[in-house]
């Protein structure tokens, strides 16, 4: 054993071993460094030891240490022993006693103990209640930058009886509170704005929602695993207080991982899985999942179906999906219900009825997941495990777009124009259906979060719609401009328009539109206009008849009429 150490050597190696976090820690080493501080009349050793007696419940032995300690003048044995007054560990419980001992502390200048004093004034221990005091010592201990003083101080002053409130600067000192790190100050923060204080009756809903999830991410950098969740999901989804942001969102899931919890090891999983903010990797992404998912987590076990079922990293094998589908929904991971719907109505599993997918479609609305609404609609509106229903089908389109599904407003639209083609109407309730569906369709587009295709098809449906006849908003320059929009997507039909538009006074430029269309033909109509330009000639395109005969075989093998037709007569 080393010799000849000072007292403060000798009681940091006692903290070396007496850190609860240290990985070196043993209590009984560092009370042997203590003890050496304490027998050179040290006060820190003495309060030391009584640390250590303390943790070992003999609390007679820590009072006598403690109480040597404060003989010498050391403030934190002073406060440690109001404590031990308070709570009758040592002594008898003798609040006049504790309050004394912490009246000690304050005099003889130790900023730790301000704030405490203060309590026992607010809350008359020991002493006689005077808010009065209390905040005289809340104040000394805010302006020495203890946080628990500045807390202490803003929240009496929300509080007072006996005093004047001062809302405004109780806020104020609450929030010092919160940025120096008290976690009593952030906590109470989030419920004043949460449940609307006064004070803040004349601002905004939306003002108190960002200001709770200011604090609430406060409390998520002081690794509180609640509020890491909170706030973490919240990044990655997005919402009306913040907007994604997943390298945010990554960094929390990072921090719940560090503290080994499942939803960290999920979040990690999804960003990995769908490549949010960081590029996707199958390997990460089932590394994290199963992790998640052997702790039964629910939304892990449907993306490991999702893996299996879209063949993300691994091999597509539809029965292990549905596996991983039915133990989710088991835990009433109600996305999992609607995956197991989609295996049946697309026949991907032994035994797959319509009727089936339309029954899992069914509970997972009855369990309140929102999309159920846009697949019923489909369901409805096809027949699908189901009679052919437009009322119904309506009704869930509109609830799905009610819950904020963009899709449903595509589908819906195009429900709504393709029945308004084939029925007999007045023009009056025509022209109302077109607005409507106009007014959907360009909401669609306009949208961030919409399909490519989908949205290349409703700019086509929206220059279809204003070319109509009996649409009184028809414009042909309207009409142009979203054939032009949606052939810019790539979509044939649009380019096709393009080339009937411009053709006559354009037709390098129309001839292009139709060769790029014939690269992805639909529905055989780009091939079958290409066809009659070969067929017939152009200056543009030389007559080649049998290479017209192929574009014509080709527009008929996708099923356009107008291309059989050609092939008969010819």
């Amino acid at each position: 054993m080393v010799t000849n150490q000072t007292p403060k050597q000798l009681n940091d190696l006692g903290d070396r071993y007496f850190n609860p976090n240290s990985p070196e820690r043993n209590i009984e080493m560092a009370f042997t460094y203590y003890k050496k501080a304490a027998d050179l009349n040290n006060p820190v050793g003495y309060f030391n030891v009584g640390r250590y007696f303390i943790e070992k419940k003999q609390y007679k032995e820590a009072s006598e240490y403690l109480s040597k300690a404060k003989d010498l003048g050391y403030t934190k044995a002073m406060i440690r022993l109001s404590q031990m007054y308070l709570d009758g560990q040592g002594f008898r419980k003798n609040k006049k006693k504790a309050f004394k001992m912490m009246q000690q502390a304050t005099i003889a200048n130790d900023v730790l103990s301000y704030h405490q004093l203060g309590m026992f004034y607010w809350e008359g221990v020991g002493t006689k209640k005077s808010e009065a005091n209390a905040m005289t010592y809340f104040e000394q201990s805010a302006n020495n930058k203890v946080a628990k003083g500045m807390y202490y101080r803003g929240k009496l002053l929300l509080e007072a009886k006996q005093i004047k409130q001062d809302f405004e600067a109780g806020f104020f000192w609450l929030d010092k509170a919160a940025e120096n790190g008290d976690l009593s100050a952030i906590h109470l923060l989030i419920e004043l704005y949460h449940n609307s204080h006064p004070y803040l009756k004349k601002k905004s809903v939306l003002y108190l929602k960002e200001m709770e999830f200011y604090y609430q991410e406060l409390l998520a950098k002081a690794k509180d695993k609640d509020a890491l969740v909170l706030v973490a999901y919240t990044y990655y989804d997005g919402s009306e207080v913040t907007k994604v942001n997943y390298n945010k969102a990554i960094s929390y899931f990072q921090d719940l991982v560090e503290l080994d919890h499942t939803k960290g090891y999920l979040g990690l999983g999804l960003t990995y899985l769908y490549g949010k903010g960081v590029p996707a990797d199958y390997t990460k992404a089932k590394e994290n999942l199963e992790i998640a998912q052997t702790r039964g987590d629910c939304v892990s076990m449907n993306a490991l179906g999702d893996m299996y079922r879209l063949g993300n990293g691994v091999e597509t094998n539809y029965q292990r999906a549905k596996d991983y589908y039915v133990e989710a929904a088991k835990g009433n991971e109600t996305n999992a219900l609607i995956n197991l719907g989609l295996l049946h109505y697309r026949s991907q599993v032994t035994g797959s009825t319509q009727k089936t997918a339309f029954q899992y479609m069914q509970t997972a609305k009855e369990k309140g997941n929102h999309l159920a609404h846009y697949w019923l609609g489909i369901f409805y509106e096809k027949g699908i495990g189901t009679a052919v229903d437009s009322k119904l089908s309506e009704i869930e389109y509109k609830a799905a777009i009610d819950a904020g599904n963009e899709g449903a407003k595509y589908k819906y639209a195009q429900m709504l124009y393709e029945n308004a083609n084939k029925k007999k109407l007045n023009p009056k309730k025509r022209n109302l259906i077109y607005a409507e569906v106009k007014d959907l369709l360009i909401e669609y587009v306009n949208s961030p979060h919409t399909s490519d295709v989908n949205t290349a098809y409703s700019m086509y449906m929206l220059g279809e719609l204003f070319q109509e006849e009996r649409f009184l908003q028809k414009s042909a320059k309207i009409s142009r401009y979203y054939f032009e929009l949606s052939a810019s997507k790539l979509h044939a039909k649009a380019m096709v328009r393009m080339y009937e538009i411009l053709k006559d006074n354009e037709p390098e430029v129309a001839i292009d539109y139709l060769k790029e269309a014939c690269k992805r033909p639909l529905d055989g109509e780009s091939l079958y206009e290409f066809g009659l330009l070969l067929y017939e000639g152009h200056p543009l395109v030389p007559k080649d008849i049998q290479k017209a005969k192929e574009y014509f075989g080709k527009a008929s093998g996708l099923g356009f009429a107008k291309a059989k037709e050609k092939l008969a007569m010819l």
